[in-house]
């Protein structure tokens, strides 16, 4: 996938007021192998902090910059993170997109920014905007109406702040009745088929967000089903998971060995040994695809 870095980046206003590391997470944010078509993705922050060699004191530092520049948007309960201008510069342009930008969304866990990407979308993504819209209003539980503006109740923000405190989003044109039908569809949903309770949708959309190959959701879904974990076993699996994310295997060829999901699972894949792969070529690999999108764009 490539993604349009164009050459004024470095001469931004707001990029030439943050530090040089927050420049360079920028363009991290912009490259990531873990982002998508729309800008908008899951980013725990260990996955960034192995990809560029940092801890996590550097990165929350480059991050709180980056909100203060008011230039990305991140839920830290989430850990989505939102490109504002991403969809500006790389816009959704035929209804294949569109298609492939629906799949990835329903690849984004639940987060208070649904309600922020509507905005970005219906400013930058016309006419292809819609199908999103309308998805993320179903996720939101608001009513489609196609054209509304939705009420966009509940939802909050990472804002740009000393201490990047969470603050809500003004609702202009909200009403006490959207509010309520916005409420309601949560206590009443139960969970999706083949689950049997609620939690372990949770806990499997969870799983489902983090693992980096999403094919056949459906037989991963019967899986879990059948291995059915507890808390514990949950956290076992995801720890097996960051462990076998950041192997030599796993890395290999750009993950082309990367089992799928329900079979990864069926094998008890979190119990394997792996080894680590080593982070510094990891680390380039951000700024390594800038400069060949650059030579790119020159030939």
């Amino acid at each position: 996938m490539y993604t349009k870095v164009e050459s004024r980046f470095w001469q931004d206003e707001k990029m030439r007021t943050v530090s040089a590391d927050a420049r360079y997470l920028m363009l991290y944010f912009l490259t990531s192998p873990h982002r998508n078509i729309m800008g908008f993705y899951f980013l725990p922050p260990p996955y960034a902090c192995f990809d560029l060699g940092w801890d996590e004191k550097r990165f929350a530092k480059g991050l709180q910059e980056l909100l203060q520049a008011t230039v990305i948007q991140y839920d830290q309960e989430a850990h989505v993170v939102l490109i504002q201008n991403y969809l500006k510069h790389n816009p959704l342009e035929n209804p294949n997109q569109v298609t492939s930008a629906v799949k990835r969304l329903d690849e984004v866990p639940q987060t208070r920014l649904f309600q922020a990407f509507i905005d970005v979308l219906k400013q930058h993504s016309k006419p292809f905007a819609e199908p999103l819209i309308e998805r993320l209003r179903e996720r939101l539980g608001q009513p489609g109406s196609g054209s509304g503006t939705g009420s966009g109740t509940g939802n909050k923000n990472i804002c740009a702040s000393d201490d990047a405190r969470v603050c809500s989003d003004p609702q202009p044109g909200g009403s006490v009745e959207a509010e309520e039908v916005a409420a309601t569809p949560e206590a009443k949903s139960g969970p999706r088929s083949p689950f049997k309770s609620k939690r372990q949708e949770q806990l499997f959309d969870e799983f489902w967000a983090q693992y980096p190959k999403k094919r056949s959701k459906g037989q991963a879904e019967k899986t879990w089903v059948k291995i059915k974990p507890d808390e514990q076993l949950f956290k076992a699996i995801l720890d097996g998971l960051e462990r076998a994310k950041t192997s030599v295997d796993w890395q290999k060829d750009g993950g082309q060995y990367i089992p799928y999901p329900a079979t990864w699972l069926n094998a008890k894949g979190w119990e394997d040994d792996y080894t680590p792969a080593p982070t510094v070529p990891k680390g380039w690999g951000a700024i390594k695809e800038f400069m060949e999108d650059g030579e790119n764009d020159t030939n």
